[in-house]
């Protein structure tokens, strides 16, 4: 086997769209793969021309255009084990979207011909190929608000249709009750008989609605895998919301769990591991492969920021040997957070306030003015009740002191109420998740925790109160311990925020590290080249034994 049949098969292996073929089945398709390289800024197709070859992008990054009457609708960035130009293939139509060069790039491809040949022989590729084209095909029609600048959304679903049919037996239930009522309805004395046939109305309405309820609940729930992390979206109409992710660095297993009823109708729950939670994906739609898509791009990501690392070195050793000119330290910052300032410009209850890169939450008011609900009512009753026991205002100094006794109790639950409220925040930095618990006149509890250590995040929405008034918990699995944040405004934009730190973090880290490893490659090769300048003859007897 040549080199380039090896690596091309190692390629294969690794893409989830083959994981389902043996090795002699994957040689087969490697061998008919044929190699073509792109300038950067150079375009390997427009929209509107024939669809004739089959692609995997092997090196480099392309930029995809989707185009529609003409104008840019959308655009993503393909990188390497990326497949594309199956859509338009398989659908005998002209291509829809513009790809183009962004760096020079390496490129296999199967030309129409070894491409059909391809799907008429492995029927696992074709199944694989429609389940990742339907899951581009409902990015076009769902729009997802939490996204970072830079990140792809490589594939969404939702729940497989099987688990809405599930639900809709209950509805067929009610609706069968509601006939059988009518149909005895029939054969009852007349006064009964319209008691009879609103109460099978009534459940046949029942029914219908039923059915647009589960429906809608239904198109709520989503899988998302992204080129930075995997989500899982859950939203119970008028119940609950929440969104569970975790990032792609941090996975560290992916499992399947199905029943004999769920194989047999396509779909089983998926269970992401990370280093000390899970997240639980119900009712997925071939769970088998979108497993392998989350194990693809997990290894993807590994895969990057080891090539990130090898470059440098390859670069230190260039710069070192004097073939490429050492550049200066790179002092740009890195990419700045989105900072979305959402502070409330003057507001009694000011829950969301901005201040450079930290930004600091207070609870929810509902969670304020639930707790002043009580001694609210009380200072109301005293100012109703006094006139009334006092017929009027009090008329001496005994009635004015305990109607002022009366309001001044609750009047200072209030206040310390408020107070407390006041100095319950939770802060976000650059680096730190802080949560304070201050008491007035009492105990103070700080908790925190670096965001470098964060492993997954999730946001619920408990109830139709905090759905309408959007508020709920987020949770933050930090290590072996859980910090919450409870009662927030906005718990999306509150997981938006943290992810986005976690990113940039991640992103200054990686940087430091990659600069931190090119300076010690750079030293060693320094004292290598010292050494050998000062003992030639030593330095050539090693080489020569190497040779």
């Amino acid at each position: 086997m040549d080199t380039g049949l090896a690596e091309r098969l190692a390629l294969l292996k690794d893409m989830a769209l083959f994981q389902e073929l043996e090795e002699a089945q994957l040689a087969a398709i490697a061998a008919r793969l044929q190699e073509y390289a792109l300038p950067a800024n150079r375009l390997l197709y427009l929209a509107g021309d024939r669809a004739e070859n089959f692609y995997i992008l092997v090196g480099g990054r392309l930029l995809n255009q989707d185009i529609e009457d003409g104008q840019r609708v959308g655009e993503y960035v393909l990188e390497p084990g990326d497949p594309f130009g199956a859509e338009a293939l398989l659908d005998q139509e002209v291509r829809q979207a513009a790809v183009s060069a962004l760096h020079t790039s390496r490129l296999l491809y199967l030309t129409g011909e070894d491409f059909a040949w391809m799907l008429a022989e492995f029927r696992q590729v074709y199944e694989g190929l429609q389940h990742l084209l339907n899951g581009r095909k409902l990015l076009g029609r769902v729009h997802f608000d939490f996204l970072q600048e830079d990140e792809v959304v490589h594939y969404a679903t939702r729940k497989h249709p099987s688990t809405l049919w599930l639900r809709w037996t209950r509805a067929l239930l009610l609706a069968i009750f509601g006939l059988l009522v009518l149909y005895v309805g029939q054969s009852v004395s007349a006064g009964l008989q319209f008691t009879m046939g609103l109460a099978a109305a009534t459940l046949l309405f029942g029914s219908a609605a039923a059915v647009g309820w589960e429906a809608l609940d239904w198109r709520n729930d989503f899988v998302l895998i992204t080129n930075l992390r995997v989500v899982w979206m859950e939203h119970r109409l008028l119940r609950s919301a929440s969104r569970v992710e975790a990032p792609l660095s941090t996975i560290q297993s992916v499992d399947v769990h199905t029943h004999l009823f769920a194989r047999l109708l396509g779909f089983g729950d998926i269970i992401v591991r990370t280093y000390t939670g899970i997240v639980l994906m119900p009712g997925v739609g071939a769970p088998l492969r979108t497993k392998y898509l989350i194990r693809d791009f997990a290894a993807r990501s590994r895969k990057l920021s080891r090539q990130a690392r090898h470059d440098t070195i390859r670069l230190a050793v260039r710069q070192s040997l004097g073939i490429e000119k050492s550049l200066p330290a790179s002092t740009h910052a890195s990419p700045a957070m989105p900072l979305v300032d959402q502070s409330e410009r003057f507001s009694l209850f000011k829950s969301r306030t901005v201040d450079g890169d930290k930004i600091v939450y207070h609870k929810h008011w509902f969670s304020l003015l639930s707790s002043l609900a009580l001694p609210g009512l009380f200072v109301i009753a005293v100012l109703v009740g006094a006139p009334i026991v006092f017929d009027g205002l009090p008329r001496n100094a005994l009635g004015w002191l305990l109607t002022l006794a009366a309001l001044l109790a609750p009047l200072a639950i209030i206040a310390y109420r408020f107070l407390d409220w006041v100095n319950d925040v939770y802060v976000v930095t650059s680096e730190v998740l802080i949560d304070t618990e201050r008491k007035p006149l009492g105990s103070e509890i700080t908790k925190s925790a670096p965001i470098t250590n964060i492993l997954s995040l999730q946001n619920h929405k408990v109830g139709i109160i905090g759905l309408l008034l959007n508020f709920g918990v987020v949770r933050i699995s930090v290590g072996d311990s859980v910090l919450d944040f409870d009662n927030v405004p906005n718990p999306a934009q509150v997981q938006q925020d943290i992810f986005a730190r976690m990113e940039a973090l991640r992103a200054r880290q990686q940087t430091q590290q990659t600069e931190d490893e090119r300076r010690r490659m750079t030293e060693w090769l320094r004292v290598y080249e010292e050494e050998r300048g000062r003992n030639p003859q030593t330095f050539t007897g090693d080489e020569a034994a190497v040779e």
